[in-house]
């Protein structure tokens, strides 16, 4: 069974979607790179906070995420949701179908179900239950021995400092592109911004 890492943008712009709409349902797509036995999720694209289930939009966003992210190095690696209800982590149908269309391209497919109740400032453990299709075509819980995260206290204080900055109020999904074409889904400003808080976090400025 494949290993899957999990990196601070993924994970930091997953928090500021779901930041931005909390009163709705979010979701959007992992990218990820693989290597040596190892997929590591690099970076996310969030897709809604509109309509979840799988739909014409959902299909062109799939189709242009993985074009522009062939162009980065990366793949579609998985699939995130949170739910609207404050306890619920259950995944829908359209984060089962939704994922198991990913995993009929890309092996190792994984699903992010994220926990609201325990997205504070300091979660103190990731907030998060990682799935992964098992050989009957479910989708479980991945061994927690098989997740790794690079660098968790430092996530934490960036995620926590764009949260207070309400740096959230800066992120597009692919609803918003869609109503204002001049909106970017790949916010590139944030993932600029991000990258420099984890160079100034590992004393590289």
């Amino acid at each position: 069974m494949c290993e899957v890492e999990l990196c601070t943008r993924m994970y930091v712009k997953m928090c500021l979607h779901a930041t931005r709409y909390p009163h709705c349902a979010v979701n959007g797509v992992l990218l990820g790179r693989r290597g040596d036995g190892c997929v590591t999720l690099c970076d996310c694209v969030p897709i809604g906070h509109l309509f979840l289930p799988l739909s014409l939009s959902l299909e062109v966003a799939l189709m242009q995420i993985d074009s522009w992210s062939a162009s980065q190095g990366l793949y579609i690696a998985g699939y995130y949701q949170a739910n609207s209800g404050l306890r619920d982590t259950s995944p829908s149908c359209a984060a089962l179908r939704t994922a198991s269309l990913i995993s009929e391209y890309q092996e190792d497919t994984v699903l992010i179900m994220m926990n609201n109740e325990r997205m504070t400032l300091n979660p103190g453990l990731p907030p998060l239950i990682v799935l992964h299709q098992n050989s009957s075509k479910q989708w479980v819980p991945k061994e927690k021995t098989l997740i790794m995260w690079g660098h968790w206290e430092e996530t934490q204080r960036i995620t926590r400092q764009l949260l207070e900055a309400k740096a959230y109020q800066q992120l597009v999904d692919f609803d918003t592109h869609l109503d204002d074409i001049r909106a970017d889904w790949t916010n590139q400003e944030l993932n600029v911004e991000i990258d420099r808080l984890a160079a100034v976090a590992n004393g590289d400025t």
